[in-house]
This record gives structure tokens, sequence and C-alpha cells, in this order.
């Protein structure tokens, strides 16, 4: 009997890429490795945003925080006081009269000195003092003296002033609407720095407070 041998060819199984001998086939190891880089980037892009929002506020905290300072600083008001320099002396009038106190001018408004409340500002209660004596005002800071056409006359020392002309006083001068005795005061200048975010109701009684001498009777 003869014996018949059997031939088996076995075709080899395709080759696969070195590169993909350990990984997974090409295309999913591809888009893997591209999602991998998509995502990186998106890490990336995150960090920058956040350092780049840190920054910018930053920058506003000091914006802020300068704006602050700015408006925290204080500015200068100046303020003229006219205190009470007379010797309160009323005999000359025929009845006792209280010697007025003194009073400062802080408002860049004129005000009017007189002596009837519907006609003046700042009143003087004595019967020398004119309903409308004088009018008072600051203007690039020094204090002006107008007469009212008063019956008595306003005074710088011993210089009668001309009705209708405003006419500047110096600090330490004396002032006189019409009564020696009981209308003159001395004339002093303040310069005092006032927070700018001082609220406006501390700022109207400070302005209030006025430095008077005690009034005086003989």
């Amino acid at each position: 009997m003869e014996a018949t041998v059997a031939l088996v060819f076995s075709s080899p199984s395709p080759r696969r890429p070195s590169s993909c001998l350990r990984s997974p086939p090409c295309s999913r190891r591809c888009s893997s490795h591209g999602a991998r880089l998509q995502q990186s980037q998106l890490l990336v892009a995150d960090r920058l945003s956040r350092n780049r929002d840190r920054k910018i506020g930053t920058s506003i905290l000091r914006r802020s925080s300068s704006a602050t300072d700015s408006a925290s600083s204080s500015v200068s008001s100046e303020r003229w006081v006219l205190e009470p320099a007379g010797d309160g002396d009323w005999r000359h009038i025929g009845y006792r009269v209280a010697r007025p106190g003194g009073f400062q001018i802080a408002s860049e408004a004129a005000v009017t000195v007189g002596r009837v409340p519907e006609q003046a500002d700042i009143v003087l209660s004595v019967a020398t003092v004119s309903g409308a004596h004088a009018r008072l005002e600051k203007k690039e800071g020094r204090l002006l003296v107008t007469d009212l056409d008063s019956t008595n006359g306003t005074y710088i020392n011993e210089r009668r002033l001309t009705p209708g002309f405003p006419t500047p006083i110096d600090p330490g001068s004396l002032l006189i609407f019409g009564d020696i005795h009981l209308a003159m005061f001395r004339v002093s200048k303040m310069v005092i720095d006032v927070p700018s975010d001082t609220n406006g109701a501390e700022q109207e009684a400070e302005i209030a407070q006025v430095s008077s001498a005690a009034q005086q009777s003989n």
C-alpha cells in the first residue's frame, strides 16, 4: 500500500505595521491621540484665560483702590471769621443792647449783614445798623465788603467805604457796621483741610460752629 502525503499550504497572515504591533489599529490610536491633544489644548487655553481674568481683576481692584484713595483725599476750605471787637457800650442808643457774637463766612455765595431778618442773612440786632447794611462775599481768596448805602456807613479800620463798590479787607483789620461799640469785628482768615468724602450734614455742622466771644453788658 502506498502512503499518501498531504501537503497543506497555509497562507501567511498579513503583517501589521511595526508601529501598530503594541497599539490599537492606527485609526483608533490616531483618533485617541487627537482627542487627547485637543483636551490638552483646551486645558492650556482655560489656564491662560484664568490667568488673564486674574490679571484683569487685579487691575480693576488697583484702579478702584486708586480712585478710592483719590476720593478720600482732603480739600482745602477757606473761611473768614469775624470776632466781636467792640466794648459793648450801649448808652449812645439809650437802652441796653447785647453785643452781637461772632460769625463765619464759609459759603461761596454773597451774604448780607443787617438789622432786619427779612433783609439780612446775618442779623445784628443793633439800632445803628441799617436793615440791609452791607454785603460780604469771597472771591479769589479774598473777602470783599460792599456798603449797601447804609445810614451810618461801613468802615474798614477808620476808612469809610463808598456805597456800592466792593472793597477787599485784609486779615487783622477791623470791620465796622455803623457802630464802633456794638458792631465792630476783627477779621481773620482760616484755611481748613476737609476730607472730600465728609458727609454734607457734618460739613454744615462744622460751618455752623461760630468762634465768638461771650456777650458783655454794662
